[in-house]
C-alpha cells in the first residue's frame, strides 16, 4: 500500500523533522511504500496532500499539529482516501478526541495497523474544519498566542496567550442564528465543535461526538475579568458546562454575526465574520486505534 506522510517541519519545537527516517523503517518492515512530503509554510500541508493523492496514495498521513490536519482534510475531502494522524504539534486536540495515540510510536502503529472511523467534516464559509472554530474572545487569545509562540513553543504558550488577551478583552456584540433558535447578547466566545477537546487539551465541548452528524455549540455571554480567569481553568476538566453564563446546544447548521469579531477554525484564524457553518455527516474517513 501507498501511504503519503506530509510531515509539518516545524511543528512541535521541530520534532517533527526527526520522526522523517523512522516512518520510513517502520513503513518498510511492513511492505509498505511511505512517500514524504515536506510542507514548505503555511497553506503548503493541502497542495502536499493534493499531490500524494495525484502520486498514487490513498491514504495520507498528517504529520503535526491540528492546523496540519486541517489542511490535510481540506486537501483530501471527497477523494475517497483516507487520512491518518500522527500527532506532533503543541495542542493536537482533533488526536485526542478520536483517541489516537499522543506518543510518537503508537500513533505510527496506529497509523500502519489502525481501524478506520468516518468522522463528521464543518464546511466554516466554504472551508472544512474537523474540531472546533469559535469567534470571541479564543479567536483573540489564538492570535496572541501565535505572537508568543515565535518566542514560547509548547502548551504554555495558550495559557499566556490568554492572560494577554485579558488585559485589553471588551465583549462582543453577536448574533446566533440557528434552524431552532435566535440569540442576540453580549458574548465571551462561541465556540462550535465537532470535537471536545481545543487549546491544547481544554474540553470545551466535553459532550460533544465527532460522529452524531450535530455540532456542539457553546456561547458564553460577557462577564468580568475575575469571572473569566476562574472560568478558563474549569474548561480543562468541562466543569464549565454547570456555569449560568454558559449555553450549551447541538444544531447542524450555525450563522455567528459580529462585528469585527475573527474566525479561529482548528486553532487557525481564516478571517472574519459574518460566518456561516453547516455539518457534513460523515465526511472523512479517519485511522484510528482498533477496539
Amino acid at each position: 500500500m501507498k501511504t503519503g506522510y506530509v510531515v509539518n517541519p516545524v511543528a512541535g519545537k521541530r520534532k517533527s523533522v526527526e520522526l522523517i527516517p523512522r516512518i520510513k523503517e517502520a513503513a518498510q518492515k511492513r511492505g509498505q511504500e511511505a512517500c514524504l512530503y515536506i510542507t514548505e509554510g503555511p497553506g503548503d500541508a493541502e497542495k502536499k496532500a493534493v499531490a500524494a493523492l495525484s502520486d498514487g496514495c490513498r491514504v495520507v498521513v498528517a504529520v503535526g499539529g491540528d492546523g496540519t490536519v486541517n489542511e490535510v482534510v481540506n486537501g483530501i475531502a471527497e477523494s475517497g482516501a483516507v487520512m491518518g494522524v500522527i500527532p506532533a504539534g503543541s495542542g493536537n486536540d482533533f488526536a485526542r478526541t478520536l483517541g489516537i495515540p499522543l506518543d510518537f510510536e503508537e500513533a505510527l502503529e496506529c497509523v500502519l495497523q489502525g481501524g478506520t472511523r468516518s468522522v463528521d467534516v464543518g464546511l466554516i464559509n466554504g472551508r472544512r474544519f474537523v474540531n472546533v472554530a469559535s469567534v470571541g474572545f479564543d479567536a483573540q487569545v489564538v492570535l496572541e498566542t501565535y505572537k508568543i509562540k515565535k518566542r514560547i513553543r509548547g502548551p504554555l504558550a495558550y495559557p499566556l496567550g490568554v492572560l494577554k488577551t485579558l488585559a485589553g478583552y471588551r465583549p462582543f456584540a453577536m448574533e446566533i442564528e440557528t434552524d431552532e433558535r435566535t440569540i442576540r447578547k453580549q458574548v465571551l466566545l462561541a465556540a462550535v465543535a465537532n470535537g471536545v477537546y481545543y487549546g491544547g487539551g481544554m474540553k470545551i465541548a466535553p459532550e460533544a461526538v465527532a460522529d452524531d452528524g450535530l455540532f456542539d455549540v457553546l456561547v458564553v455571554e460577557d462577564m468580568p475579568r475575575l469571572k473569566i480567569l476562574r472560568l478558563f481553568p474549569m474548561i480543562y476538566s468541562g466543569r464549565h458546562l454547570s456555569r449560568s453564563e454558559v449555553e450549551y446546544f447541538r444544531t447542524g447548521k450555525i450563522k455567528i454575526s459580529c462585528e469585527e469579531g475573527h474566525i479561529n477554525s482548528d486553532g487557525e484564524i481564516i478571517g472574519s465574520c459574518p460566518v456561516e457553518m453547516v455539518m457534513h455527516a460523515g465526511g472523512i474517513t479517519v485511522i484510528v486505534p482498533r477496539e
